[in-house]
């Protein structure tokens, strides 16, 4: 029988298990964001929080700063599992329509998706950062639950994030298991 890990050993594994997700997320979103611009950009390490580095030092002086759309997976379907079971009701044939829904839950959800992305991108543009060149923000959703129509809906009407220093603003959405990324602007 192995010993119990003690709670500083367990801590530092989930520590190391975040950095290397993390540098993940940023080799992923270079990759696309060069598939997509036609650019060569490279991960090189991940910033210093000590120093007030970006989150991702990249090649030709591009940083890379990372929040999350949701806090966690409970927070994303709470907004979109209740889309969800509504889509399911309308197409179910034996569901008794006689108490027909008033509400607009996928309204509501692409609004609870807007609030919650501007409320990441304010809190990121709020802070001060020791940086060479351009700076963006990658916004990663990585549950696979919002849908392109969702940021559609942001673009058009539900952008109130004021941005003060990032050069560009980008949503990394993983959507059937492969990645999407759209600039915000």
């Amino acid at each position: 029988m192995f010993p119990n890990k003690s709670v500083k050993e367990s801590k530092f594994d989930q520590e190391t298990e975040y950095k290397i997700s993390e540098k993940e997320i940023y080799k992923t979103f270079l990759k696309e964001y060069n598939k997509k611009n036609k650019k060569d950009f490279h991960f090189v390490r991940l910033g210093d929080p000590i120093k007030g580095e970006p989150s991702c030092i990249c090649t030709d002086d591009l940083n890379l700063e990372l929040t999350q759309v949701y806090y966690n997976k409970e927070e994303a379907k709470a907004a979109w599992g209740l889309v969800q079971l509504m889509k399911k009701r309308e197409k179910d044939k034996n569901y008794d329509r006689k108490h027909k829904d008033k509400k607009d839950y996928l309204t509501e959800a692409n609004q609870m998706f807007c609030d919650s992305l501007n409320e990441r991108i304010n809190n990121k543009s709020n802070r001060k950062y020791n940086y060479q060149g351009k700076l963006f923000l990658v916004v990663e959703e990585g549950i696979g639950l919002t849908k392109k129509e969702a940021v559609e809906y942001y673009i058009k009407q539900g952008k109130k994030a004021t941005n003060n220093i990032f050069n560009e603003i980008w949503l990394m959405l993983q959507p059937a298991g492969h990645y999407k990324i759209y600039q915000l602007k």
